[in-house]
């Protein structure tokens, strides 16, 4: 399984344009890796992984396109995970010359309430697939579990998915703070390949929405005692705030001594 990262940030991007933090001053003066798009990922080349407003500027810059993409998951309905322009952008009208194949899209309640505001399925060429945690869908040659997220909780829908393709597995769970009950009980004697874990408050105080840097390793380690996590699984860590991160060699640095690898916009990951 492989897996693209076309954005790494979290709702502001980095840099924000309305911020003069250290780590949005560093990234306007570096650029490289200290620029995060907000956040969105590819699995393989077919299984697209949240849409939000830099959809399109990511795989512009990544070379990528999604012409081929018949899959979906949307994890909750935040704007920059689900921008739903970039649907309607799949319209015939805007791509006269390409042909597309339907985009099978498996979401939560709250993002279809959001796309039926004014979006059409059929003009959009997707077969909606509405689900909630605990709940577990056939994607072509994947199998997809929704679990439940510890996020956008005056809602309640937010999801992690663990995705298999029958050979390895894959739990991206963005965003969450630390699990509840119910997610660890999915997660017993699961062995994943590869854990996509966010830091979306790395320095900050711990929260109820997101991890800190003392969450991060406290979910590791619950990982780990429940079997999910073994010796050869991949963990990496992604959708960094502004405020809560640091730049990203700092934030390397951070992030490796706790056994992870911090993701960056356009690194591929292969297990």
């Amino acid at each position: 399984m492989k897996l693209t990262f076309l954005g790494t940030g979290a709702a502001e991007g980095v840099p924000s344009p309305f911020c003069d933090c250290e780590t949005c001053a560093y990234a306007r003066s570096r650029g490289g890796k200290n620029v995060r798009r907000r956040q969105s990922a590819l699995v393989n080349d077919d299984l697209l992984i949240d849409m939000g407003p830099d959809l399109f500027a990511s795989c512009a810059a990544l070379g990528l396109s999604l012409t081929k993409v018949p899959y979906a998951l949307v994890t909750h309905s935040h704007m920059d995970h689900f921008d739903p322009g970039n649907l309607s952008l799949r319209g015939k009208a805007f791509r006269l010359a390409t042909e597309l194949p339907e985009l099978t899209m498996v979401a939560g309640p709250s993002v279809w309430t959001k796309w039926d505001a004014g979006g059409s399925d059929r003009a959009a060429e997707i077969r909606r697939v509405p689900v909630l945690p605990g709940r577990t869908v056939e994607l072509g040659p994947y199998t997809v579990r929704a679990i439940e997220a510890a996020h956008h909780l005056k809602v309640g829908d937010a999801m992690n998915y663990i995705v298999s393709d029958g050979a390895s597995s894959l739990l991206y769970a963005s965003d969450s703070g630390y699990y509840a009950d119910a997610a660890w009980e999915e997660l017993e004697g699961r062995a994943l390949d590869a854990v996509v874990l966010e830091g979306t408050i790395w320095r900050h105080p711990a929260g109820k929405e997101h991890l800190n840097e003392g969450d991060f390793r406290r979910m590791l380690e619950k990982l780990r005692s429940v079997g999910a996590v073994t010796e050869r699984t991949r963990i990496v860590a992604t959708h960094f705030s502004h405020q809560g991160a640091y730049p990203h060699d700092e934030l390397e640095g951070k992030v490796a001594a706790l056994g992870a690898l911090c993701a960056y916009d356009g690194l591929v990951v292969e297990w």
